[in-house]
């Protein structure tokens, strides 16, 4: 499969820099730190084939196995239980080592039929994040019905108004760049209205609305497959909403709904959970202490940052996004981790 992930940036350079200088070999030389590193994947697959956000395919399949392989053979790759012994600190270590956990969000389908016999072959758990009104639907989710209709826009330049002015011209600023501005007004806290924003948008890109598609997430039998293999499924809520849009006992609904389907559809209590979006702004202290209250033990967010013993809130467990990065990225980003415990740069 070709390889539809570009590899550009400031990071980019900045982590080849660190390769070539030999920086990144000096790094994996000194002692490691007591931390968990939790990498955050999407889609598994080429963005080339697909018509929607292409800022979910974290790699391709060739990638990802060699990403795994490399994990396992360098670094300690641990399940579930493990990472919450660590968060809780009842875990006890003579030598200080740097874990890994494999978690991924939303569950579509190419986690089922490309990720998950990749994790199978190499003997590694992941931990699948389930929001349960999607598993087993056709369903395009509010970043890929966004993602469709910049694409496929007749109009290129335009000014939306809600929930802020936000002034899009994607013949000079680049489509990747423009989604990106687009998809980050969405998931304001101010954003109360999902459906006008939505409405809006199509009104100004003068694009239509994605039609339906065939199946595009895992369904219930292929959740329980995976479980029995050795995986873990954790909740992303029900209907995968921005939580910090919503009003505490919303969020304690949504927290709480997807938590009881899982159990009835699993056979047993899931007691975590992956906030959507998962940024500093996506989630708030009432989000915690609503996971709380629903009965989670911990709660996963996406805005990177570091989990070292001693320093982790077990209700905002930081995780790093796996998108665009170079192999020389991985490496330099693997070696960094080790040793600080931030997957950086």
């Amino acid at each position: 499969m070709k390889s539809g992930l570009s590899y550009g940036g400031k990071r980019e350079w900045l982590a080849r820099g660190l390769f070539w200088s030999g920086a990144s070999f000096l790094l994996s030389q000194l002692p490691a730190r007591a931390s968990l590193v939790v990498l955050n994947y999407h889609r598994i697959g080429n963005p080339d084939e697909d018509l929607f956000d292409p800022g979910v395919f974290s790699a391709t399949a060739d990638e990802f196995d060699r990403q795994i392989a490399y994990l396992k053979r360098h670094l300690s790759l641990i399940t579930l239980d493990e990472a919450l012994a660590f968060v809780d600190g009842s875990i006890k270590e003579k030598k200080s080592h740097c874990r890994v956990l494999i978690t991924f969000d939303d569950g579509y389908l190419d986690n089922y039929n490309i990720a998950f016999p990749i994790l199978r072959s190499h003997g590694t758990q992941a931990v699948f994040f389930l929001a349960t009104s999607m598993v087993g639907s056709c369903d395009i989710p509010w970043w890929d019905h966004i993602a469709y209709m910049v694409k496929t826009a007749q109009k290129r330049r335009y000014v939306l108004s809600y929930p802020e002015n936000l002034a899009v011209d994607i013949d000079r600023n680049g489509l990747a760049k423009s989604l990106e501005s687009i998809l980050r007004s969405y998931k304001k806290p101010e954003n109360a209205d999902p459906m006008r924003f939505l409405r809006e948008l199509e009104e100004k890109t003068e694009g239509n609305a994605p039609s339906e598609t065939s199946r595009r997430f895992l369904n219930w039998d292929e959740a329980r497959e995976m479980k029995r293999a050795g995986m873990e499924i954790g909740s992303h809520t029900h209907s995968h909403q921005v939580l910090s849009q919503l009003k505490p006992e919303r969020q304690l609904e949504e927290l709480s709904i997807s938590r009881a389907i899982l159990k009835q559809q699993l056979g047993a209590e899931t007691n975590v959970v992956a906030y959507p979006v998962g940024s500093r702004t996506s989630f708030n202290r009432e989000t915690q202490r609503m996971a709380r209250e629903a009965g989670y033990r911990c709660a996963f967010s996406h805005h990177g940052g570091r989990n070292v013993r001693g320093e982790i809130s077990p209700y905002d467990v930081k995780r790093s996004k796996m998108v665009n990065q170079s192999w020389r990225r991985f490496l330099v980003q693997t070696e960094v981790g080790r040793f600080s415990g931030t997957y950086w740069p």
